[in-house]
């Protein structure tokens, strides 16, 4: 799985603007199936760290209310990565990556590269939780500027909690990507 992401990166880095970042635009379905979790839960904390490998990132720390893959319970504490982060007057900016909120709500792709987890695919693996007065919950993509997405089968939202369990469920009753840019490089691996 990982060199089915070296390459598509590889790819997808030949047409990247200077101040954009690119991932290729996937149905939920597919999130869901390159994700060892898909957590709604709120931001408990953000430290920006110096990873040994990766350079500048942040540890985020988010305490998960629903893992809709069913791995992690609600209550647990679980800890990932993003591509951008501060350590001291040190910052490094991944073009594109999401935002945190501490004390807020969000739905989070989580994948797994190398047994640390990261948010999948920059912000397009992130989602804003709306909650409405009558305790409906639903998701939007938290996009953030100079991400490109690449490809048609993006849907921004909202999706409405029910449909969001339902899809991730589905998901993983069915391996087989949509995208036929996911299809074609599982076969090449």
């Amino acid at each position: 799985m990982k060199r089915l992401w070296i390459g598509l990166a590889a790819l997808l880095l030949t047409a990247v603007p200077a101040l954009a970042s690119t991932v290729i635009g996937m149905s939920v379905e597919d999130q869901a199936r390159l994700s060892r979790h898909v957590v709604l839960g709120t931001i408990v904390s953000q430290v920006g760290i110096d990873d040994s490998i990766n350079g500048i990132e942040t540890e985020v720390t988010i305490k998960v209310r629903r893992d809709f893959k069913s791995v992690a319970k609600a209550g647990d504490v679980l800890t990932f990565h993003t591509r951008s982060g501060q350590v001291g007057e040190e910052v490094s900016i991944a073009v594109g990556e999401a935002v945190f909120h501490s004390g807020r709500p969000v739905l989070v792709f989580l994948e797994d590269i190398d047994g640390t987890l990261y948010n999948l695919g920059l912000s397009s693996g992130v989602f804003d939780v709306h909650e409405g007065r009558r305790g409906e919950v639903a998701f939007t993509r938290a996009l953030q500027d100079g991400l490109e997405v690449y490809g048609d089968a993006f849907e921004m939202g909202p999706i409405p909690i029910q449909a969001m369990a339902r899809r991730v469920a589905a998901a993983m009753q069915k391996p087989e990507f949509d995208n036929p840019i996911l299809r074609e490089a599982r076969v090449e691996n």
